[in-house]
């Protein structure tokens, strides 16, 4: 890490306030590790209460990154003024996700650092935590807004690590669009998709947008003058589609002519969503698995 860019850290994580909400996106270990030692150590000068909430960084990344200046963290977490959460292992996993309840549990916590005696709350999320939950990044998404939305009326601030080797580039848009602040490296790979032929047709494996119709539909024209009677395109490795690429897939079903089908295979919700919005399940040649009659079904998009 060179100079600038660990100013930079500093001075992003240092201009924060109480209300500030910032989406710190970094897959560099050295300036997330600075950022996060800088702002929990700013927090407990400061006389905050310090929040964490693990991710794929764990404990002992935590830790490790904590012991680097006079920090002490085992004589924090004991006078209550660090607090360490496994998300995943707390009471809000016992039932279903949902982000008004996280957002519910996030606004008590602040209510708790002020009632124990502390200036305010500073929440550090490693936001991998929702994977591990298995949390849909549309709910994700929204408990990021709720948060944003109380934020401002309490003695409270939030920096939420996103790592862009862990979340699509479509995901971190929509993350840097709802922050106020943004911060960090930025992302370690512009968006991507890997076409692969199969037996029976192809899968696509990473982010589907326009930057990549043209492999898309090269790939696809290829596929259709080899495939047997159904060309099946599996979505199951699929991140993201934008619309563009369903209306190319629609495109090519339509000209594989009659009693032909290019079918999806493992159809997330969203990509369902589309197809049965704009009416195209079982027209012009495209079909959804679950819609065949041999009943052949499978995951879904992430």
């Amino acid at each position: 890490m060179d100079t600038s860019q660990a100013g930079a850290t500093v001075a992003a994580v240092g201009a924060m306030e109480y209300g500030s909400h910032c989406c710190f996106v970094s897959a560099d270990e050295a300036v997330t590790r600075l950022a996060v030692h800088s702002y929990i150590r700013d927090g407990l000068s400061a006389e905050d209460r310090v929040m964490c909430l693990l991710g794929r960084r764990d404990r002992a990344w935590l830790m490790s990154a904590l012991s680097e200046g006079p920090t002490r963290p085992d004589d924090r977490e004991a006078d209550g003024s660090l607090v360490v959460v496994d998300v995943g292992r707390t009471p809000l996993w016992e039932g279903e996700f949902t982000p008004e309840g996280m957002a519910e549990t996030f606004f008590a916590a602040v209510d708790q650092a002020l009632a124990d005696g502390f200036r305010g709350l500073r929440v550090c999320g490693d936001m991998t935590w929702g994977r591990a939950g298995g949390v849909e990044h549309a709910d994700l998404l929204e408990f990021e807004r709720l948060a944003g939305l109380g934020l401002p009326s309490r003695r409270a601030m939030g920096i939420c690590l996103y790592d862009p080797r862990e979340f699509s580039s479509v995901q971190i848009d929509a993350q840097e669009r709802l922050h106020p602040l943004v911060a960090g490296t930025g992302r370690a790979r512009p968006p991507t998709l890997q076409v692969t032929d199969t037996t029976k047709g192809l899968r696509l494996v990473g982010e589907a947008d326009v930057g990549t119709r043209d492999l898309l539909e090269d790939a696809l024209r290829r596929a259709m003058a080899h495939a047997g009677r159904d060309l099946v395109v599996d979505l199951s490795a699929l991140e993201f589609a934008d619309l563009g690429t369903m209306e190319s897939l629609y495109r090519a079903a339509t000209a594989l002519g009659p009693d032909r089908h290019l079918v999806l295979r493992a159809a997330g919700p969203a990509v369902r969503k589309v197809v049965d919005l704009l009416g195209w399940s079982g027209a012009g040649g495209l079909i959804v698995d679950e819609d065949r009659p041999s009943g052949e079904c499978s995951g879904g998009v992430q």
